[in-house]
């Protein structure tokens, strides 16, 4: 199902949530939050305000199955790197040159055996919302605004393009959808938070 220049963010934050209680496992396209992005703002600027502002929020509701568990402040510290993007305080070059220093080291843990395991995982996909956050922050978020599709799944993309919502879902969750272990209960926790308080806390920043 396609849909062009749907910009009512109230009517397409009301379809999303059905769509995600509908959805056998309480999962939210990718299409929808294409849709909520675009309706955040039609101007450049703001909307890109306003669609990191979100992807920040939605990091930092996982941040507590980090903090629990790390002693390191990594995502806290990325994600204040993608708010002085935003605010202006940061050279783009530096917060570019630290976001690649942290991918590699996430890369590098996330291949060793010993990261494998469902609790790992999930400290992963934590610190990989933030990385994304960070890119939002630095390149927006990618949609094609002539061309929404809700059908789009975040299967449909390759995992290196995926939003802070997907990994934070993912966190929360216990994994994304192809997992066995993930629960689609607290997917659908995870989604409404994100559908109501979050969207609407970007809408205002």
């Amino acid at each position: 199902m396609k849909t062009r220049h749907l910009f009512d963010l109230d009517q397409i934050t009301e379809q999303a949530l059905t769509a995600a209680r509908n959805h056998p496992q309480h999962d939210l396209n990718l299409g929808y939050r294409q849709a909520i992005w675009a309706a955040l703002s039609l101007e450049n600027e703001s909307g890109h305000l306003r669609r990191t502002t979100l992807a920040i929020l939605a990091s930092q509701y996982v941040l507590p199955i980090w903090n629990s568990v790390c002693q390191d402040n990594t995502p806290t510290r990325v994600l204040t790197v993608a708010e002085q993007v935003l605010n202006g305080t940061l050279d783009i070059q530096l917060a570019r040159t630290y976001k690649n220093e942290v991918w590699t080291r996430l890369e590098n843990k996330a291949s060793t055996p010993e990261h494998q395991s469902l609790e790992q995982q999930k400290l992963i996909n934590v610190e990989l919302s933030a990385l994304a956050a960070l890119n939002s922050a630095l390149y927006d978020e990618e949609f094609d605004l002539n061309n929404l599709n809700y059908d789009l799944t975040d299967a449909d993309v390759d995992a290196y393009e995926s939003d802070s919502s997907f990994w934070a879902a993912s966190a929360y969750a216990d994994g994304p959808i192809w997992e066995q272990t993930s629960s689609a209960t607290k997917r659908l926790e995870f989604w409404e938070w994100w559908l109501t308080t979050a969207v609407s806390e970007a809408q205002a920043s």
